[in-house]
């Protein structure tokens, strides 16, 4: 039994060449020999791949063997192209249609753009379901082509047959200059803020902040009073006319106070809330984190009798 193969690319294939290898190293334990061999033809490098079997007295029938020879290269050469390949096919699309980037721009937006196609979702199980589907569905691509073809350029197959790969490597770009546009306008917007707050004169000197697990937030001054019920009430219609939210209402006290040092009461296990977030970034180095008082240790749904 004898199976040859030719696989092409105007890349460097020594490290698929290895892969390969190692991966048919089962092929010994079972009485077949795989050759393969390097060569260079114009500007395409060949891996010429010889399978050869010990004919009768086989386990398994001679076009068993080959199934299951071309299915595991399809397996090898879709892991190649996920591993090896998908970040030049993002630099491509960046190239083509984000000319006007500078060099270091362009990085960013292809390490986005991977990131995207790495980790689409915030669950590592559901992004490695998604990669495995990439791949079992490139997979089965180069098994089509290789039933009926005993020679695969890489670079070809690519642009030619998996047209619904690169469209999704054009989303992921997308995706993440849309991401790089919005953090761009976020930084503006938070020093647009920090300037705002440095500009003006405290109302009050320290402000200490308590975010409860379900969202709600409690303020009290430096001598334990809690803050004026006025300063939520001003922000309220806006509430009520769902033009402004919970969060923001706290940013906007904060804001307004602009004060000179704001200490940070852990409630519990409480995730940080993007307004957390944006308080942090504003007010930087006016920020203090408590490491353990009374009112931390508190039921983190507290009233106002608790105070």
């Amino acid at each position: 039994m004898t199976c040859k193969l030719r696989i092409g690319s105007n890349r460097e294939v020594n490290q698929l060449k290895a892969a390969l290898a190692q991966s048919f190293q089962w092929l010994n334990e079972r009485g077949y020999s795989l050759q393969i061999k390097k060569e260079r033809l114009g500007t395409y490098n060949y891996l010429l791949l010889s399978l050869q079997g010990p004919g009768k007295g086989s386990f398994l029938r001679e076009e068993d063997m080959i199934h299951i020879f071309k299915y595991q290269l399809a397996e090898v050469l879709a892991e190649d192209i996920l591993d090896g390949w998908e970040t030049e096919l993002v630099w491509r699309r960046i190239d083509k249609k984000y000319r006007v980037l500078s060099e270091a721009e362009k990085q960013l937006l292809c390490e986005k753009a991977v990131d995207f196609l790495k980790r689409c979702n915030e669950n590592e199980s559901l992004n490695l379901l998604i990669r495995f589907g990439r791949k079992n569905k490139i997979t089965h691509r180069i098994f089509d082509h290789l039933h009926s073809n005993d020679v695969l350029i890489l670079d070809g197959f690519i642009n030619f047959c998996l047209q619904d790969y690169l469209t999704e490597i054009k989303f992921a770009v997308e995706l993440a200059d849309e991401e790089i546009k919005n953090e761009r306008e976020y930084n503006e917007f938070i020093k647009l803020l920090r300037y705002f707050v440095d500009s003006q004169s405290p109302r009050i000197f320290e402000v200490h902040l308590m975010v409860t697990e379900s969202g709600l937030f409690y303020m009290w001054d430096g001598n334990g009073n809690l803050l004026e019920e006025q300063l939520v009430e001003y922000y309220l219609d806006d509430v009520l006319d769902q033009d402004i939210n919970i969060d923001d209402i706290l940013v906007s006290i904060l804001i307004t106070i602009a004060p000179r040092r704001i200490v940070v009461h852990e409630a519990g296990s409480v995730p940080e809330t993007e307004s957390l977030k944006i308080v942090k970034k504003v007010f930087v180095d006016r920020i203090f984190t408590c490491v353990g008082c009374e009112r931390c240790d508190k039921n983190p749904h507290l009233k106002n009798s608790d105070w």
